[in-house]
């Protein structure tokens, strides 16, 4: 019985808060201003390849247990 409680309560207590947060109007100065655009920092340079005449290992992995 307590967890059925629980449930119930938890349930009346977000769908009352879902509804308030609906129904409340929020003026647009409490929003943050976002830029149409904006600067990201560069991206850090691309790991260099090996040469075509070295040879890359392979290892199989296997995730049964």
């Amino acid at each position: 019985m307590k967890l059925r409680y629980f449930v119930s309560t938890s349930a009346l207590v977000l769908a009352a808060w879902l509804g308030f947060t609906f129904v409340n109007e929020v003026p647009t100065q409490r929003y943050p201003k976002l830029d149409k655009y904006t600067t990201a920092p560069p991206l850090p340079a691309a790991p260099e390849l090996p040469a075509s005449g070295s040879r890359l290992e392979i290892s199989q992995v296997s995730l049964s247990h």
